[in-house]
């Protein structure tokens, strides 16, 4: 059986919302070269193929542009990891098309360039499968694992519905029933305690390592924005000390997650976190007043000292003004609307948003309740 065994670390493109282009994917190979980082996980979710509609197969304009996406990728040394999502409807019965369906869809996918094959059970109900047996929904998604590994005659990498320590409800058995079945050459993607790990330290995989000696991938949510889409996290990669098996699920704005790869690039091989920080807002240009208002798009891990002098409201608003009407670059255009965001919110603070502009920006019930909240006495 073919192996792979180093330390895998790079690109989630596997987040909602946000479906990047052919050359945007070539751009964040790019920055993976340059990083040293050496993989590339294509599991967007809004790919109807991947999830919604696994059993289709792809097209001839998805298929060539992939073709020649993985060339690139293997001229620079960088693994192509496709995922595949049945765990929405995927039938267990026996004798079921879908087995034949899943070995067919995954086969072509490495005929294509793909280097390895990820199977995925992330974000699904319990037992939402149509299952016609009594084995446990675990037992089941890991056997599923194991058979595509046998019938591909390669290692795979494998996403259990149980993916952070968070997700374990009162009774579960979901990672014993996995952990016991599935074979030990096949890795296993885990997020930690939470979705959004606070380190990724050892201890944050105590629970899985309970049930497994397989090799962990971190998968790492720190940036990513998809859950909450009125903000964005950029600050310093707080909380992380490495990248070894680690990759990171950012949030699919092509100029944000290059900036966010030369932050964890310099922040966990090059300088300390803090330090990396600082020099990746002068590499990438970004102005000064930006350090009046940054610890609003900090990961939200932070834990701000509380002795620490609190920020000046005028020289916010100030600084936001100057960010928002005279910086002007990639990456302030996609920056644009979350500093609008929060300008309006510190107006709203402050008491400093007038009815008018409450009434344009928010939606009801919320524009509603505020007005109430504010003018209800009035």
């Amino acid at each position: 059986m073919k192996t792979f065994s180093t330390n895998i670390n790079g690109y989630i493109e596997g987040y909602y919302g946000r479906l990047l282009s052919w050359s945007e994917r070539a751009q964040i190979l790019e920055k993976l070269s340059v990083c040293n980082f050496n993989t590339y996980f294509y599991c967007p979710k809004e790919d109807l193929k991947h999830r919604l509609s696994w059993r289709k197969s792809y097209k001839k304009n998805w298929i060539e542009p992939f073709r020649s996406f993985c060339k690139k990728a293997k001229n620079s040394e960088i693994n192509i990891l496709v995922g595949i999502s049945p765990g929405l409807d995927f039938i267990f019965k026996e004798k079921s098309c879908d087995f034949k369906i899943l070995i067919k869809k995954t086969k072509q996918l490495k005929s294509y360039g793909a280097t390895f094959i990820g199977l995925m059970f992330d974000d699904i109900s319990p037992n939402s499968q149509n299952i016609d047996n009594k084995k446990p929904e675990g037992v089941l998604h890991a056997e599923l694992a194991n058979y595509l590994s046998e019938e591909l005659n390669e290692k795979i990498f494998v996403v259990p519905r149980v993916y952070c320590d968070e997700l374990i409800e009162e009774d579960c058995t979901y990672l014993a029933d996995f952990g016991k079945t599935i074979k030990k050459h096949i890795s296993i993607f885990y997020c930690g305690k939470k979705i959004i790990a606070e380190t990724n330290s050892n201890d944050e995989l105590t629970t899985i390592k309970k049930f497994t000696s397989n090799e962990i991938i971190f998968w790492d949510n720190l940036y990513a924005n998809d859950y909450c889409p009125k903000k964005i996290f950029i600050g310093p990669y707080i909380g992380r000390s490495n990248f070894d098996n680690t990759m990171i699920n950012p949030t699919g704005l092509i100029n944000t997650d290059l900036f966010i790869l030369d932050l964890i690039r310099h922040s966990v091989y090059q300088d300390n976190n803090e330090i990396g920080w600082k020099k990746i807002l002068k590499l990438h240009q970004i102005p000064k007043q930006f350090q009046k208002i940054d610890k609003y798009f900090f990961p939200i891990n932070y834990k701000p000292n509380i002795n620490s002098k609190k920020f000046d409201y005028n020289k916010q608003i100030e600084a936001l003004d100057f960010l928002l009407w005279k910086w002007k670059n990639s990456l302030s255009r996609e920056w644009y609307q979350y500093m609008l965001i929060l300008k309006q919110d510190l107006e709203l603070l402050h008491g400093n948003l007038e009815p008018n502009r409450i009434e344009k920006i928010f939606p009801i019930p919320l524009k509603d309740t505020l007005l109430k909240i504010k003018w209800g006495n009035k």
